[in-house]
């Protein structure tokens, strides 16, 4: 065994047993704090009396065994080889009787006539025991030792001088008039006093070199005696959980689940504890950072003497300083106490810290570890610590708080506040399982026991949430705020049912939407409510005046914090500057509220933004990161709990893997089950102009005509119908073009330019784009540049790029060479700068000077590929392999390979790896402009 710091202690020891074999006998008393490692010294000393030919008698004194008299001398005589005489004569003279419950036999001083004869014989045998050989006697924890046995120890000790006798007893170190009358008896005659101290810090680190390699052991040094004190077992428990400690953090110091040994170290530590220490032991571990010496007093039961006495011999064994050492200590203890105790204290800290006005958190927390609502005052302290657990954004705490306050609701009405107070907890977490609360506060909106802006609040939920009866409730709703003071909270509603639902909606009644937003001049002028100017913005944008209103959106954005009353309105000022264009000011403005909901823990919030800044990167033509960014806010949270909303970071997912040619992860997105209210949305006809881009994509043309179609339609009944919004003609018209309907597809582009929103930079560069591809060759490259000078002021770097691509081809085609090389450039420079490069090879436009390069038919321009010729080579440059590609076209494989070599012989390219720079994204159907 390997010891630190108790060199001078064996040394001692050592050198009384050698006086003790020469005649010289003493008696020893070794005192020390809890697991200071007595025991430990004792078999050390065992060691040595039998190297050196003495007989070792041990015993340890026992709490269970207390009553037992003469049971630690009978423990002496039989932890030796004694010869068969002296056995015999020692199991006759000691005969274990038990006490009457409740007495100890340490209450009395005094010995009765018999008694007092068979101790007087019991420490004869002994000192004729002696004669033969040195004897060692060793009783460990004689704090737990039987009064007789104890009259015997001190009978033995008076008379111990002459004898061969080395006696050594050990001790807790207790703190006042803590020990008992033997033990004072004990100390009043003469003997050797040992007092073993914790490990100092150099200990610490010398026990560490001799376990651990040395760089792990410098590392950890510090910490090992910040968190045991010194304490030998809890010091041993750390370095036996070194590894996990270790791997995890790098040595900076262990957590609870990194303390497994440690954890049961201080158990072991506290049953070794008599019931004051650990009754404060375990009244500081519920009470934590909540403990005072008068709260621990009036929670365990004991005096505040008996408290501080308890606390400085926890201290001293290593275990607390200013508390625990470590809170794996706390964790450990209460997880060893029985599940009725630890309910008792829970409940009764909860009582003592509303006793004493803590914060209603504070005792929340002890009711939620009970699981148990206690008296009639704790229905109010949990609705009370939610809210302050909400305003510090503990939102794990505050469902926790208010979960246990439904269960133990006495009526209706508070059934009712906490189902309210549930679905505006758990909306910020999770919005599926905030709905589970809508059905019984929505009949609470109907019975009339929630009115005004609580029944707006659950109004709302119904409406992101979705199901038949969420139009009816707005009606129902709207309907009923009529008089002047529920203006605010009509205002609300309707800016959320006009975000969601736009501008008119063929279900809702004279009582909801049809109900004219004023014009924002007029609100200012009247000093209108931020969601009156709110709706006054998102109305104007959905008209396709976005523009007009940049400045006022901005003010709002400037005006209000993210929370459950603003969210409309952040949201919707945030998208007014999208559909206006000003797209660096909406990123900016996103990122900052993304940062704000992450600091709240607000994960819905989190996720709408970040859906909104995914919306933002997809029209800034940065696909990659606008895939990514939907991506991750279906992780923040899950499809089925965005409701109806659900469409906004589909389609952007969507239409992001479209434009990056990436069929699986669109095929993927495209399979997602959406809720069929989702339809009847604003997000509705984007999700379907998002298909039908993934359509054409994938050459399911007929697919993606019908899903454009049916969005035109949709965005018409709404009076959603603006180019600035949703292009759905562009798209459409590039259907048409891969059909060979070029007169239907220039139709569609035409009608566009006349709508609102029409001439906007984006719309208007799109739509060029797509007419130059229905043009004759010749007109191409004036349509073309207008459309670069259109994108070059709509923030969407990519589709500049794609225009720019398409130019230079049309200049390739036409022969002019060296434009075409210089608009090859500008397109690699723009798909560059949007971040999208990969997804945008220019075409060949001539060799590294300039000229034209040659075809296998001798021809100076590139010769043409047939419809299924492109459609098998673009497939194949965006990597696919010949029965992937056979699969997605409906052709056998043969038929692939066929098309192929055509392409390759055309091409002249030996194989796919080598085909032309930009054809897997130029000549994806209905994409880019086609040779005619």
């Amino acid at each position: 065994m390997l010891f630190v710091e108790r060199d001078e202690e064996l040394h001692t020891l050592h050198r009384l047993l050698g006086d003790a074999a020469a005649g010289h006998g003493r008696a020893v008393l070794i005192s020390g704090a809890i697991t200071s490692g007595k025991t430990a010294l004792l078999e050390a000393l065992s060691h040595q009396a039998q190297h050196s030919g003495a007989l070792h008698l041990a015993a340890t004194g026992s709490k269970a065994e207390r009553a037992l008299q003469l049971g630690v001398m009978d423990q002496l005589f039989h932890s030796g080889s004694l010869p068969p005489e002296m056995a015999a004569r020692a199991t006759e003279l000691v005969t274990v009787e038990a006490l009457p419950p409740g007495e100890s036999g340490l209450e009395s001083r005094t010995l009765r006539q018999p008694e007092a004869h068979r101790v007087h014989q019991i420490c004869a045998l002994l000192q004729e025991l002696s004669e033969e050989q040195p004897i060692l006697l060793t009783v460990d924890d004689t704090h737990y030792m039987d009064g007789t046995s104890w009259q015997v120890l001190l009978y033995l000790q008076r008379r111990i001088r002459s004898a061969r006798i080395l006696l050594v007893l050990t001790t807790h170190q207790r703190q006042g008039h803590g020990h008992s009358p033997w033990h004072f008896e004990f100390t009043r005659y003469p003997h050797q006093r040992l007092r073993l101290r914790m490990l100092s810090e150099r200990g610490v680190a010398d026990l560490a070199d001799r376990h651990l390699p040395p760089a792990d052991a410098d590392q950890l040094a510090t910490s090992l005696y910040q968190f045991s004190g010194g304490n030998p077992m809890l010091v041993r428990a750390l370095l036996e959980d070194s590894a996990a400690w270790l791997s995890a953090d790098g040595g900076r110091g262990p957590t609870a689940t990194e303390t497994t040994a440690f954890g049961q170290a201080v158990v072991e530590c506290m049953h070794r504890c008599e019931a004051p220490l650990r009754g404060v032991a375990h009244a500081l571990a519920v009470l934590g950072d909540s403990a005072s010496e008068d709260r621990l007093s009036r929670l365990s039961g004991l005096t505040p003497t008996a408290v501080s006495q308890a606390l400085v011999a926890l201290n001293a064994a290593g275990i607390v300083d200013q508390g625990f050492r470590h809170p794996a200590s706390a964790a450990a203890i209460l997880e060893s106490l029985d599940a009725g105790t630890r309910t008792s204290l829970h409940l009764r800290t909860a009582e003592l810290l509303r006793e004493d006005g803590a914060l209603a958190w504070q005792v929340a927390v002890h009711l939620v570890e009970a699981q148990s609502v206690g008296g009639d005052w704790a229905m109010d302290t949990l609705l009370e610590a939610a809210r302050q657990a909400l305003s510090t954004d503990r939102q794990d705490l505050a469902m926790q708080c208010l979960a246990l306050a439904l269960k133990g609701c006495p009526d209706e009405e508070s059934r009712t506040t906490v189902h309210q107070a549930l679905n505006h907890t758990e909306w910020r977490m999770n919005p599926a399982a905030s709905s589970r609360h809508l059905p019984p506060l929505y009949q609470a909106v109907r019975e009339g026991r929630l009115k005004g802006k609580e029944a707006v609040s659950v109004v709302q939920h119904m409406l992101w949430t979705g199901g038949p009866q969420a139009q009816s409730a707005f009606e129902e709703v709207s309907a009923q705020l009529t008089s002047p003071s529920d203006a605010p909270a009509l205002a609300q509603l309707q800016l959320t049912h006009q975000w969601l639902y736009g501008l008119r909606h063929p279900r809702a009644g004279s009582a909801g939407t049809d109900r004219e937003v004023p014009p924002l001049h007029e609100l200012r002028t009247a000093g209108g409510s931020l969601w009156s100017r709110a709706a006054a913005v998102l109305s104007a944008s959905m008209r396709s005046e976005a523009e007009r209103v940049v400045d006022e959106s901005e003010r709002l954005l400037r005006s209000c914090q993210v929370g459950d009353e603003t969210l409309e309105v952040i949201a919707s000022s945030v998208a007014t500057l999208t559909m206006a264009g000003r797209l660096d000011r909406a990123a900016g403005w996103c990122d900052a509220l993304i940062q704000e909901t992450q600091r709240s823990n607000a994960r819905t919030w989190e996720a709408l933004f970040t859906a909104l800044r995914a919306d933002i990167s997809l029209r800034q033509g940065d696909v990659s990161a606008a895939a990514a960014r939907a991506g991750h806010a279906l992780t923040l949270v899950p499809a089925e709990g965005w409701g109806v909303v659900v469409g906004l970071p589909l389609s952007v997912r969507l239409a992001a893997h479209a434009a990056m040619g990436d069929l699986a992860a669109g095929a993927e997105t495209a399979q997602i089950n959406v809720p069929p209210e989702m339809y009847d949305t604003v997000f509705g006809p984007r999700y379907l102009l998002a298909r039908g881009q993934f359509g054409l994509t994938a050459d399911r043309v007929l697919a993606a005509v019908s899903d454009l179609q049916q969005c035109g339609a949709m965005l018409r009944e709404r009076n959603l119908d603006h180019p600035s919004l949703v292009p759905w003609r562009t798209e459409l018209a590039r259907a048409n073009l891969v059909m060979g309907w070029e007169q239907t597809a220039r139709q569609l582009l035409l009608d566009q330019e006349e709508l609102p929103g029409g001439k906007s930079p984006r719309a208007r560069g799109g739509a060029l784009r797509v007419l130059a591809s229905a043009s004759p060759l010749k007109q191409r490259p004036a349509l073309l540049r207008r459309a670069v000078d259109a994108l070059q002021n709509s923030g969407d770097r990519l589709e500049l790029a794609h225009a720019l691509a398409d130019l230079s081809q049309a200049h390739h085609t036409l022969g002019e060479f060296r434009r075409a090389r210089i608009m090859a450039r500008r397109a690699t420079q723009e798909a560059k700068a949007s971040g999208a490069e990969e997804y945008l090879r220019p075409a060949q436009s001539g060799s590294a000077d300039g000229e034209p390069t040659e075809s296998a038919g001798g021809s100076s321009a590139a010769p043409a590929l047939s419809d299924a010729e492109r459609r098998v080579a673009t497939l194949a440059a965006l990597g696919h392999t010949n029965r992937e590609i056979g699969r997605q076209l409906y052709i056998t494989v043969s038929t692939v390979e066929q098309h192929l070599t055509r392409v390759y012989r055309k091409l002249n390219v030996s194989g796919r790896s080598d085909l032309p720079a930009g054809l897997s994204l130029q000549q994806l159907p209905g994409t880019a402009a086609q040779a005619r």
